[in-house]
């Protein structure tokens, strides 16, 4: 993984990471109805990496509000179409 990113290796720490980015995803939201895994999270700037079912990654921005947002701009997102893209495209400071 590149720094500042790590890895999500505890099976209850990416869970909770799923969870939350669950409750925070709205109904217009573009990630809306999609299987999400967590695979990597920045702790400076609450930034989960996942990947998603079609083999597409994605940067999300949690709000850590714990419940639905009404603005489909939040969380922040950004979707990658590989982890080869994400790698590239990467803010590492």
């Amino acid at each position: 993984m590149l720094g500042p990113w790590r890895q999500v290796i505890d099976e209850r720490e990416r869970l909770l990471l799923e969870e939350e980015l669950r409750k925070e995803i709205g109904d217009r939201h573009p990630l809306i109805g999609l299987k999400i895994k967590v695979l990597a999270r920045r702790d400076d700037h609450d930034d989960v990496l996942a990947s998603l079912e079609d083999g597409r990654v994605t940067e999300v921005h949690l709000t850590w509000s714990g419940k639905k947002e009404v603005d489909p701009s939040w969380p922040r997102t950004v979707i990658l179409e590989s982890m080869d893209q994400w790698r590239a495209q990467a803010d590492l400071t």
